[in-house]
Order: C-alpha cells, then sequence, then structure tokens
C-alpha cells in the first residue's frame, strides 16, 4: 500500500464523483475534503511534519451533521406524518412513536448502511476514500460502523457549512440519502427491536442476556461488541460505542434471523 501520509485523498476527481452521488455541488470543496479526513490522518501528519495538517480533521463537520441530520428527519416526517389544524399539529404518531424516533434518528447501524450504499461510478465504496493514518488503513478500523456513522455525519455537516445550514438544501439532500422507513416503523410499533425481543423470549419463557464479548479502540472512544444468547446460546453480535447501542444493534440482528 502505497504511503498516503503527505498526499491526502479524495483527489479534485473524486470529490466531484461525491458531489454527483449525494447531489450537491460545493462552493468550497475544502469542506468536502476536510468532512472525508479523520483525526488519526491529521494528528499523524503534525506529529510527523511538526506542522498543521494541510486539512482539518472531521470532528467538528461531524458533531454538526449529527444534529442537522436529527433536525432535517424531524422536518421531513412533520411534514409527511402530520399537520397544523386549528386544533394544533396533529401527528400520526403519538408521544411513544415519537419517543422511537427520537432514539433512533442517528442510528449507528442505519448511517453505516448508507456509506455501505455510496459509491463513486467506478465502484468505489465512500468507506474507501477516507484520509487516515498509515496504522488505520492497514489494520482496516476506518471500515468498521462508527467511522462510516461519523463520515455520513461529516458530509452533512460540510453541506450545512457551505450552504450557511439552509434547509431547503439540507431537508432534500436527506430525504435522497437516509431511508425513513427506519424511523416511521419503529413509531408505528411504539417498540425499538431490544424490547421487541426481550416481549419475544418472555412470551415463550425463554432466557435472554447479552454479555460484553469484545472492546476496542481507544480508552476515550472505545467500541464494544455483545454477544446476543437465548437459554445460554449465542446467536449473534452487535457493536456498538456505548453498551445499550450494541445491545439493540444485536437485538435486531436477533430478531432477523428469528424471523421476526
Amino acid at each position: 500500500m502505497k504511503n498516503r501520509t503527505a498526499a491526502p485523498v479524495p483527489t479534485d476527481a473524486q470529490l466531484t464523483e461525491i458531489e454527483r452521488v449525494i447531489g450537491y455541488a460545493f462552493r468550497d470543496k475544502t469542506l468536502l475534503r476536510q468532512a472525508f479526513t479523520r483525526r488519526s490522518y491529521t494528528k499523524e501528519y503534525e506529529e510527523k511534519y511538526k506542522r498543521p495538517a494541510p486539512v482539518e480533521c472531521n470532528e467538528v463537520p461531524e458533531t454538526l451533521g449529527d444534529a442537522v441530520l436529527s433536525a432535517a428527519l424531524l422536518t421531513i416526517l412533520t411534514r409527511r406524518h402530520g399537520k397544523i389544524t386549528g386544533r394544533g399539529y396533529e401527528s400520526d404518531f403519538g408521544e411513544g412513536g415519537f419517543t422511537e424516533i427520537k432514539k433512533n434518528l442517528c442510528d449507528k447501524n442505519a448511517l453505516s448502511r448508507i456509506v455501505d450504499g455510496l459509491r463513486t461510478s467506478d465502484g468505489t465504496p465512500f468507506a474507501e476514500l477516507m484520509v487516515v493514518n498509515d496504522g488505520d488503513r492497514a489494520s482496516g478500523n476506518y471500515k468498521a460502523k462508527s467511522p462510516k456513522e461519523d463520515l455520513f455525519e461529516s458530509i452533512l455537516g460540510a453541506v450545512a457549512l457551505d450552504c450557511g445550514c439552509d434547509f431547503s438544501v439540507i431537508v432534500p439532500l436527506v430525504e435522497r440519502l437516509d431511508d425513513l422507513d427506519r424511523l416511521t416503523v419503529a413509531a408505528s410499533s411504539g417498540k425499538d427491536d431490544k424490547t421487541r425481543l426481550k416481549e419475544l423470549c418472555e412470551a415463550k419463557g425463554w432466557k435472554l442476556d447479552y454479555p460484553t464479548v469484545g472492546c476496542t479502540g481507544p480508552d476515550h472512544d472505545p467500541t464494544y461488541t455483545v454477544e446476543c444468547r437465548i437459554n445460554g446460546k449465542p446467536i449473534c453480535r452487535g457493536s456498538g460505542k456505548k453498551k445499550k447501542e450494541a445491545e439493540r444493534a444485536a437485538a435486531s440482528e436477533a430478531l432477523r434471523r428469528l424471523g421476526e
């Protein structure tokens, strides 16, 4: 693998491809390049060359993108599933439904799957265009769910910065890229997958538990892996930045395997 420390990608041509896929042309392409630049790269560059990296890392756009995504999704949902009447705003979903929506707005598994589907015209996955240090490139850590979730939020944050947080631009982009069904299905039932699996196991008299089987990454940014076990038998595993996120991911996969 060619050393990438002093030569960040994406290239200008790849940036143009990324713009085509997401449906937005940047006025300042440096913001888009920043969205693909991980902290591991900028830190390694600064330690090696004793000067600032040529591009800032994506931590700030990611944070902004997280908030913008939630606002955009709620904007879309309130338009599609409710209306303002003489009595106020009437929604298809009750309080329990919106509680589920709130919990799943920035679901890591969902955002990771979205990024998995984003590719340039030559078939290159967006994740492969991330700028990371040589260690992450060699280990493949950048292909995990969390970095891909960060990438989606960073791209959205970069768009928000470039367009001045213009929601007439942001909302259509989110509608094109995100899957709103992932929110409305949970809202309709009022229950998340972990609750559904718990109730299923209780109805059948099965014992359900989620022992932690792994923890990777630095102390300040760990990724937990749990195993979903029914009657002591391993069914599947799930990962997340928090143990509860990992348990929800495992519960979703377990329901799929059980045909629920």
